[in-house]
This record gives structure tokens, C-alpha cells and sequence, in this order.
């Protein structure tokens, strides 16, 4: 009867869920993003198999250039093409903040999921370790961090993610501890299915639709912290492109030639906006029976 009932919900929902997306598809705004989601990711896979021209030849004779039907965004200080370092730099900034996405979402799934689990003692401690991280700017930290390590994009994505696990923490412990209570846990805890089935089973796929949607505008916000360590030198080193570089190399032309910091800057923000509006759509679509 458990099971029946909760396969009936779980349809429910899930008609709910489709009514969700299409109210958002009608919001002009909402829809706007996952035009943005959809270009940027796919500026992010095909980009480089696309590029106009070779983000890295440089041309003197092309040095400053402005917007032409050549060059769509014009040229930077060594002549090579904005536009194709911008597309070839969509997938270093993405796929960055991708990774440290996914490296912070496993550190904070598998402590919020031991804490929630066992409680206790254990709780206790792995909650008090979230508070002093959280207690610590995490741009500071990571840069500090960074600083520490050296450049490159190893030491960028363990930066990032050793300080952005602990939101995945405290809210895969707290729908744990709900969850955990239910009847059908209690009935498998009872029967003596072992505790990391229970775990595997029940608990983490309760988390997954909220983990989803933390990490969707966790994105946005990785995807910024990647540009702006790059833009310290602590992330790609050039002449490789990135969004942070980008504006790096840039900022010493800001009055004669300010495209080379506008265009980066552009890609970025609205990069960070159309995820920003994505999470809303997937929370309002995937949490509303919450």
C-alpha cells in the first residue's frame, strides 16, 4: 500500500511538474533563459569545432581592430579574433564551473547524508566543521587558498570547491533528517536492510531534486568565482582563452578599446543570469509539492 501510494504521488508530481514548465515556457523572462542555458551550452560543447578563426594566431597587422563581417567582435592587442577566444572560452569557464559544481555537490551530498543519517554525536561534529566554513567569505578563502597552491586549473577547481560544499551540506542534512522518519524508512531500518542501502535507496534519491536546483544557481555562481580567480591570475593561464583572462587582458585598454572587457563581461553576465533563472525554473517546477 506504501509503495502503491507513493508511485501515485510521484506520477502526480510529476503532471505537476510539466504544468510548471509550460506556465514557465509562457514567462518571456523565463524563457529568455533557457534560450541563453541552451546557447551557452552549446557554445560550451561545439564552440571549438566552430571557431571563425584560431583563437590564438595572432595578426599585428589586425591589432585593435573594430567589429567587422571578419571579425564579429573585433580583434584584441595582438590581433587575434575577440569573438573565437570568447567561444573558445565558453568551455573552459563552463566546464570549470561545472567541475567544481560537481566536486562541491559530492563533498557536501555524502557529509550532509552522514550527518542527517547517523545524527548524533557525528552530527554534531560534521555540522560544527559547515559553520566555521561558512563563517569564512568563501571568495576570500578561495582566493587565499588559490594564492597558496599556485596557478592552474587544478588548483582553481580545489579552491572553489573545498569552499562551496557546505550549502549541499546543510540541505542534504536537513531533508535526510525529515526524510528519515517516514514510515517505509522506519519499515526498512526495522526489516535490517543495511544501512548504506537504506541510504542509497530512500535517502539520496529524496535529496536529488533539491540538490538539482542548488546546483543549477550554484552554477551561475561558479562560473563567476572561475572568471574572477582568472582574472587574479590564479586560474587559466594565458594565451589559453577564458572568460577571466579575457577580462584580464583587457583592463589595461579599458578607455581605448573597452570591447575587450565588454564582450568577456557580457558572456559572463549573462551566462550567470540565464542559470540563475534556470534554478528558478527547475524550484518551482520540482519543489512545489515540497
Amino acid at each position: 500500500m506504501i509503495l502503491s501510494t507513493s508511485f501515485k504521488n510521484k506520477i502526480q508530481a510529476g503532471d505537476g511538474n510539466k504544468r510548471s514548465v509550460l506556465q514557465a515556457m509562457k514567462n518571456p523572462f523565463r524563457l529568455a533563459a533557457l534560450v541563453i542555458v541552451a546557447v551557452v551550452c552549446l557554445a560550451a560543447i561545439a564552440g571549438p569545432y566552430v571557431l571563425p578563426h584560431d583563437p590564438l594566431k595572432t595578426d599585428l597587422s589586425l591589432r585593435f581592430a573594430k567589429p567587422s563581417f571578419s571579425y564579429l567582435l573585433g580583434n584584441d592587442a595582438l590581433g587575434r579574433c575577440l569573438f573565437s577566444r570568447i567561444l573558445a572560452g565558453a568551455r573552459t569557464s563552463v566546464g570549470l564551473g561545472c567541475m567544481v559544481v560537481v566536486c562541491s555537490c559530492f563533498i557536501g551530498v555524502c557529509i550532509g547524508l552522514i550527518a542527517g543519517y547517523r545524527g548524533g554525536l557525528i552530527d554534531e561534529l560534521l555540522m560544527r566543521i559547515v559553520d566555521i566554513f561558512l563563517s569564512l567569505p568563501e571568495i576570500i578563502a578561495a582566493m587565499t587558498l588559490a594564492g597558496i597552491m599556485g596557478p592552474g586549473t587544478f588548483n582553481l577547481v580545489f579552491a572553489l570547491s573545498i569552499t562551496g560544499w557546505m550549502r549541499y551540506a546543510r540541505l542534504v542534512r536537513g531533508i535526510t533528517l525529515s526524510v528519515k522518519e517516514r514510515e517505509y524508512v522506519k519499515a526498512a531500518w526495522i526489516s535490517g536492510i543495511p544501512g548504506i542501502v537504506i541510504v542509497l535507496r530512500h535517502l539520496l534519491p529524496a535529496n536529488i531534486t533539491a540538490v538539482s536546483v542548488l546546483a543549477t544557481i550554484g552554477l551561475a555562481k561558479a562560473v563567476i568565482a572561475v572568471s574572477a580567480l582568472g582574472f587574479l591570475g590564479f586560474g587559466v593561464q594565458p594565451p589559453a582563452p577564458e572568460w577571466g583572462t579575457l577580462l584580464l587582458d583587457g583592463k589595461d585598454y579599458i578607455l581605448s578599446a573597452p570591447h575587450l572587457s565588454v564582450y568577456p563581461g557580457i558572456a559572463i553576465m549573462l551566462t550567470a543570469l540565464g542559470f540563475n533563472l534556470l534554478g528558478d525554473i527547475l524550484r518551482d517546477a520540482w519543489l512545489t509539492e515540497v
